[in-house]
């Protein structure tokens, strides 16, 4: 007969192989998720209005974060941050996360994105300088559930522009 110590210790094993092994897996997967507004129409002034982005997983492990966010700079100072709740998605799919804009001073974010808008549309604004425009993107998730992983990615204003306009791979 087998010793109890014997089974619990390979119970213990098995789970801790397993979740170290899903932990490995959702770290290879979150890079290859897409993200993209609704109806590929994103616009600056958008983002404090609207409140779902999509989410694309092309990749045959499942995905899962506890959030998604992007932070829109000019000049350097913060305007404001777009934050999405947790989602996950398995292998091949798509779906919604929701989310919702958050700033300091919403009337002056307001202002800025309007011009942005502007000068994304041709038109010159002379007190905007687009190549000032960044935003930095984030994808919060953890290993084990307990350290925090993330994934950050710095943008230009006209790369993320086309990056979250893109139509999304899966089908």
């Amino acid at each position: 007969m087998t010793n109890k110590h014997t089974i619990i210790v390979l119970i213990s094993l098995i789970v801790i192989v397993g979740s170290v092994g899903y932990s490995i897996l959702n770290m290879a997967s979150l890079p290859v998720l897409q993200f993209s507004w609704p109806g590929n129409q994103f616009n600056y002034l958008s983002v404090m209005t609207d409140k779902t982005v999509n989410v694309c997983n092309d990749s045959p492990l499942p995905a899962s974060f506890s959030k998604y966010s992007f932070t829109i700079i000019y000049g350097g100072k913060e305007l404001g941050t777009y934050i999405t709740g947790n989602g996950a998605f398995a292998p091949h799919t798509s779906g919604q996360v929701y989310g919702k804009f958050d700033s300091d001073a919403d009337s002056v974010s307001a202002l800025f994105f309007s011009f942005f808008d502007t000068a994304n549309g041709g038109t010159e604004v002379t007190r905007i300088n687009m190549e000032k425009l960044h935003i930095r993107t984030k994808l919060d998730s953890t290993i084990l559930w307990v350290m925090p992983y993330s994934i950050t990615n710095d943008y230009s204003g006209s790369e993320f522009l086309n990056m979250i306009n893109t139509k999304l791979s899966c089908k």
